[in-house]
């Protein structure tokens, strides 16, 4: 089947985002195929024997040493651990890592001393948020260890070997021969082991150094976030306040992973660091899945996505209440992964909206600061999830690219700050413009109030003046002039309403009222408004009786703009107005509009003059007097409504609230 050109282009321009998308997706899948090995791709042989030829000089790190065991069932003691074949236990290349999980995991060490050992060496164990850290140690074959420890951080302080930021416990003092480490592991978070020996002055040193740059970064990034914070309330920007929350939860984050609390708070309750550590992850998590929906542009574009990334948000602060227990490795397990699989596809939308505008700076201002970070941040989340294998750069880069884009990120809100600052300047001078040119509008209508009323008090006494003088002349003279008189008091009566200062300050009628009977009105109305060229016919039926309560200037005002619309397409044809009985409490005034220039525009210029209050332009020009007119009425408490008729145009009908009175007056 050939398809028009015009259809073939558009289903081209369809397929092309969907190119684009696939070969970026095959482009990363192919770059995390390279830079990954299974997490859990292991082989079931005994590791390498370390081996201590004398005292130590420098740390020695026993991970690539350690071997591993995934207690499933959660109830294997020591003894059954032990009775296992070592090819039970598995050996990996990289850092051995289980993501988040409940289970269990024991891990060993083989290791033989060459020469006795006159130092207490000391064993750190990373990472600080492991819950619970047994470690076993055995000589030879022996049935029962002769040394034991219990780390972790749900270890009250005053239990701890030694106070800091991170699990430290000192060995005993080790004769020559073969020796055995069990380590078992429990946690809620993502569980992974680093293992290291230390001289206690290298030991001592380097903690120094890790607190000290744990402590300036956390202090650094926290005032930062503050200051965010506190200028996005300033400047009531809800995207700067939650990018604040962000800089401080993920700082948090990353100093409490270093130990900070652990160090500082030293707690005495079991899960408070875990309770610190959940929280500000998950928040963080929260708040960049809300940044990335405004970053990458979703809501004008796709409003029923951004409504899901919402919910998606929402469902993430739901795991805050599970943060020192079981519904926290549900989160890792679910939630991390989802996470990185989010932010990839909202980079996938930043560069679709880098084809669309390849000039836009701003654009390419986001992926130069999001894109390098943003790749290892999912680097980092899908190691901790268990997808891919945890290895030293892994867990190392994530800090440095946040400090990137921390700094990218800075400059972007201080120009997103200083434009803010720039419109409001703006919109502050507009403002005080407005004010002036309302200032000076109120004087130019005080100055017209006044210029109106004299010529209007001048025709008036005139009038009068001649129909004393001219009282024995015809009927027709005294007519005129008594028209000239009535007519000359609606328009003082209107300048009053619409020329003066309350007329222009309160968008509220003062209404005249009187009690009148409808019939006599709209008679006399008629009376009055027809003339040659522009006559008016008045239909009454059944409303002898109903009288309303009125201000007989405004809604023989409201009703002559109606009337001038319908006379707009009449072309001189008399307008045949038409009075009904609506309801018992309402009574219908119909005036038809019909015409060939009544078209579909004319027709919604109506309706917008009548039924919205923000008037366009055009209805402004051409449909003033229907919209004072809709006021009016409604001042009433009554109502305009626009009627279709087909072929025969349209009605304005006016419904005003009415009695029906049996008294004779």
């Amino acid at each position: 089947m050939l398809f028009p050109i015009s259809c073939r282009q558009a289903i081209h321009d369809i397929l092309r985002p969907a190119r684009l998308f696939c070969a970026v997706l095959l482009v990363t899948l192919l770059a995390f195929n390279q830079l990954t090995n299974p997490a859990h791709g292991q082989t079931a042989q005994s590791p390498t024997t370390l081996r201590l030829s004398g005292e130590l000089e420098s740390q020695i790190n026993i991970t690539p040493f350690i071997a591993s065991f995934v207690d499933t069932s959660r109830e294997m003691g020591l003894t059954n651990i032990r009775a296992l074949p070592d090819s039970s236990f598995t050996h990996t290349d990289a850092i051995p890592s289980f993501g988040y999980t409940n289970d269990i995991i024991w891990h060993l060490v083989d290791f033989e001393v060459e020469a006795d050992l006159t130092k207490n060496h000391l064993l750190e164990i990373q990472p600080t948020y492991l819950n619970f850290i047994d470690v076993f140690l055995y000589r030879d074959e022996a049935p029962e260890p002769f040394w034991r420890t219990n780390l972790g951080d749900n270890v009250p302080t005053s239990l701890r070997d030694f106070n800091g930021g991170t699990h430290v416990t000192a060995l005993p003092l080790l004769s020559s021969g073969k020796y055995r480490i069990y380590i078992r592991v429990e946690s809620n978070s993502t569980n992974f082991i680093q293992a290291k020996l230390w001289p206690t002055k290298e030991l001592i040193s380097s903690l120094t150094v890790r607190n000290l740059a744990t402590n300036v970064f956390f202090g650094l990034i926290v005032t930062l976030g503050i200051a965010y914070f506190t200028l996005g309330l300033i400047a009531r920007d809800a995207v700067v306040v939650i990018y604040g929350i962000w800089v401080v939860t993920v700082g948090a984050v990353v100093a409490i992973v270093n130990g900070l609390a652990l160090s500082e708070l030293q707690p005495e309750t079991p899960w408070l660091n875990d309770f610190l550590l959940g929280e500000s992850n998950v928040i963080s998590h929260a708040a960049t899945a809300f940044l990335w929906l405004y970053i990458a542009g979703i809501k004008p574009r796709h409003p029923w996505l951004f409504k899901a990334g919402c919910a998606y948000v929402v469902l993430i602060l739901f795991f805050t209440v599970g943060s020192t227990n079981g519904l926290y490795t549900v989160f890792g397990s679910y939630i991390v992964p989802s996470h990185s699989l989010f932010m990839a596809s909202m980079c996938l939308f930043l560069v679709a909206r880098l084809f669309e505008d390849v000039r836009n700076w701003l654009i390419w201002s986001y992926l130069i600061v999001l894109a390098f970070p943003t790749t290892s941040a999912i680097a980092l989340q899908l190691a901790h999830s268990g997808i891919i294998a945890v290895t030293p750069m892994r867990l190392a880069m994530h800090q440095f690219t946040l400090l990137f884009h921390i700094i990218g990120m800075g400059i972007l809100m201080a120009v997103r700050l200083s434009h803010m600052d720039k419109e409001r300047l703006s919109i502050s001078q507009q403002a005080e413009e407005t004010t002036n040119l309302v200032e000076e509008q109120r004087k130019l209508i005080s100055m017209l109030s006044h210029e109106f009323r004299t010529p209007l008090a001048v025709i008036q006494r005139s009038a009068e003046m001649l129909m004393l003088r001219l009282k024995d002349h015809a009927g027709d003279v005294q007519e005129r002039l008594i028209r000239i008189q009535l007519q000359a008091r609606k328009l003082a009566r209107l300048v009053d309403i619409f020329l003066s200062k309350d007329g222009i300050e309160n968008q509220e009628f003062s209404l005249a009222r009187e009690l009148v009977l409808l019939n006599d009105f709209m008679e006399d109305f008629v009376a009055h408004t027809s003339r040659e060229g522009a006559e008016i016919k008045l239909t009454c039926h059944d409303t002898e009786t109903f009288e309303a309560y009125i201000d007989e200037t405004l809604i023989g005002l409201a009703i002559t703009n109606l009337i001038e619309t319908s006379r707009r397409f009449a072309h001189g044809e008399p307008i045949h107005i038409e009075l009904y009985r609506h309801t018992s409490w309402l009574v219908e005034i119909a005036i038809p509009c019909q015409g060939k220039e009544l078209d579909d525009d004319e027709i919604r210029l109506i309706g917008d003059a009548l039924f919205r209050r923000d008037m366009e332009a055009k209805s402004l020009r051409s449909a003033l007097g229907l919209h004072i007119s809709q006021r009016i009425v409604d001042a009433h408490g009554g109502s305009i409504k626009l009627r279709d008729r087909g072929i025969h145009g349209i009605e304005l009908c006016l419904l005003l609230p009415c009695e029906e009175t049996t008294v004779e007056r």
